[in-house]
């Protein structure tokens, strides 16, 4: 008798045992996935943020700017997965402009609005010559779990009191105006020289090639 219950009590134990590491494999799978994603997505969110970061001398904008003027093509590619936009020049108010769209879970941008990185408004309102020749601007919007997280390269036309500058933002040919896919490429494409607002205007071209 007291042989069986010692084995009962054995028994007990192993299931005691048993039910402590189930709860404490339960507990750990609870709070330690969300906090390495929420980790994940931290890096995540500092690395497209590096991609677009004005004090990045190899930022996206950066990159345009020096084929738009210098000559040659450029091959970008990055290891988020999200969503590019191309909006050529034109009238709308996106007009002259690429955007890249992400999922996260976390955020380093004010949400619901558009926050500039680089100093001028988030309207691509004209600029003086010797100015930044693009705006950069984040948004993040709530949704689900996380937040969409957008980055945006607005070029605007800068203005002197002889002539004005502008790089227009193109497709390169066959290339969509949106794309999924992780790497693009930046070619130079026309130069000329057009009126604008009474003063000659020097247009460069950009072309990009998403997917």
């Amino acid at each position: 008798m007291i042989l069986m219950l010692k084995g009962q009590s054995d028994i007990i134990s192993a299931v005691i045992i048993i039910i402590i590491a189930i709860g404490l494999v339960s507990t750990a799978y609870t709070w330690g996935i969300p906090l390495i994603q929420k980790q994940q997505d931290t890096s995540l969110v500092d690395r497209v943020t590096s991609y677009f970061s004005p004090d990045n001398v190899n930022s996206i904008e950066k990159r345009i700017v020096s084929i738009a003027t210098n000559g040659g093509e450029e091959t970008f590619s990055e290891d988020a997965s999200g969503f590019w936009q191309l909006v050529p020049n034109g009238a709308s108010a996106d007009s002259n402009s690429l955007s890249f769209t992400f999922f996260s879970r976390v955020s380093n941008i004010a949400t619901g609005q558009w926050v500039s990185l680089n100093g001028p408004a988030c309207t691509a309102a004209p600029g003086s010559v010797g100015e930044d020749p693009y705006v950069v601007c984040a948004r993040a919007d709530p949704i689900s779990n996380g937040f969409n997280i957008t980055y945006k390269v607005q070029f605007r036309q800068l203005q002197g009191s002889m002539q004005g500058y502008q790089i227009y933002l193109l497709p390169a040919t066959s290339s969509p105006l949106s794309s999924t896919s992780k790497t693009m490429r930046i070619q130079k494409g026309n130069s000329y020289t057009t009126v604008a607002n009474g003063q000659n205007l020097i247009i460069v071209e950009a072309k990009i090639l998403l997917g």
